[in-house]
């Protein structure tokens, strides 16, 4: 009877392969795009003085003139910096590149996760610093809202009162990272309130109408700390914090939001910001293969934000 290791050659499957990816990047969720025709420019800021919400004596007179006001413009300018990476494909792994590999879609795909890891990364140590955002840091291990007597309502509550009081605009968003959710969600103060819906099982949605918010975003994405080579050491990119913050449904003209993410849709060779572009490198008898996107994310209004620092321990 013949040995099995004759009749068989282990080959790769071509219906199965594994890939580890990051998960729910809230970059474009949180930092509305304009596309722009230019690399650079400036935009305005709309009465940034809050003259529209000053009381002024309005009462006229019969034949007096009418009491003048007006407001008050300002600006701010952004640079869509390039960011790229390249790989290589040299023509022997092409070559010998069994299914279901396919080297050209494998590198692309690669490379454009980690373009996005860097703008979530970018984007998150924008919104995570104190000195860019207001906020308040829980210092005390015991104020957190992980501990039993904590009910994160009030420091919610407290958040949602100083976006609201500092730009006339209530906050619809609730950003808590995947660690954060799983602490609040499973916190007594919390499940006490909603015991009688569905069972007492909840999600981001019914979290979202408990605490008054359009919606709750849960990041899971994740970035390799440890040095190549060696084994991986995962850390969340948004860590312990919450942000509570006004996000407009889209960038556009006179609209408030934390971030606006610029993005130069004209760059040469690109579609919407982003491009991907091949091409031969015969000296080393390989393709190359570079994807890129030309981007700013700019803080412009900050205080339509608020930063919980280290809500969980």
């Amino acid at each position: 009877m013949p040995d099995v290791s004759t009749v068989h050659h282990d080959v790769a499957l071509t219906n199965v392969s594994i890939a580890y990816r990051n998960s729910a990047f809230i970059s474009s969720d949180i930092a509305p795009e304009v596309f722009v025709r230019r690399q650079s420019n400036k935009y305005f800021i709309h009465d940034p003085k809050r003259e529209s919400v000053r009381s002024t004596v309005d009462h006229r007179a019969p034949g007096a003139e009418a009491a003048e006001v007006d407001f008050d413009l300002s600006g701010d300018s952004y640079f869509c910096d390039d960011h790229a990476l390249v790989s290589v494909i040299p023509d022997e792994e092409r070559e010998n590149a069994d299914s279901p590999l396919q080297p050209e879609i494998d590198r692309t795909e690669f490379l454009t996760e980690k373009i996005l890891l860097n703008q979530e990364i970018n984007l998150a140590a924008l919104l995570r610093d104190p000195s860019n955002l207001p906020g308040v840091e829980i210092a005390a291990p015991a104020n957190r809202w992980d501990q039993d007597a904590i009910d994160p309502v009030d420091d919610v509550e407290a958040a949602r009162e100083a976006v609201t009081g500092a730009t006339q605009t209530a906050p619809n968003t609730l950003v808590l990272p995947f660690n954060v959710y799983q602490k609040v969600r499973n916190n007594p103060k919390i499940t006490s309130r909603v015991a009688y819906s569905r069972l007492g099982v909840f999600g981001p949605a019914e979290l979202a109408q408990l605490l008054d918010v359009e919606r709750v975003l849960v990041p899971r994405s994740v970035r390799n700390t440890a040095a190549r080579g060696q084994d991986p050491t995962l850390e969340s990119i948004w860590g312990n914090d919450a942000l509570l913050m006004y996000v407009p449904p889209r960038a556009g003209l006179k609209i408030i939001s934390p971030v606006v993410g610029f993005v130069w849709s004209q760059a040469p060779g690109g579609s919407r910001g982003a491009s991907v572009q091949t091409w031969r490198e015969e000296r080393r008898k390989a393709t190359m293969i570079r994807v890129q996107k030309y981007y700013d994310l700019k803080l412009v209004a900050p205080a339509a934000a608020y930063l919980i620092r280290d809500a969980v321990s």
